[in-house]
C-alpha cells in the first residue's frame, strides 16, 4: 500500500503549514487505499479498493472479505 507524506511543517508560518496540511488530508483521506497483492489482512476492520475485483473489500479474521454492492 502506497502512503502519501504530509507536507512537513517548514517556514516561518504556521498558518501557511496548516492549510497545507489541511488541504494534504482533505485531498488523500476521503478516498480509499488500493489493495496490492502484498497487502495482509492482519488487522480487522480495514478498507481497502480491490481493483481486480472492482469493489470495495474489508478485512476480517485474517482474509479480505468482498463487499457487496447493489447493482
Amino acid at each position: 500500500m502506497s502512503v502519501a507524506k504530509p507536507p512537513a511543517p517548514l517556514g516561518s508560518s504556521w498558518k501557511i503549514w496548516g492549510e497545507t496540511l489541511n488541504t494534504f488530508l482533505t485531498r488523500t483521506r476521503d478516498k480509499l487505499n488500493y489493495k496490492t497483492s502484498s497487502d495482509v489482512a492482519s488487522e480487522d476492520g480495514v478498507m481497502m479498493w480491490d481493483a481486480t475485483q472492482g469493489c470495495p473489500v474489508v478485512s476480517k479474521n485474517g482474509v479480505w472479505v468482498r463487499i457487496q454492492l447493489d447493482p
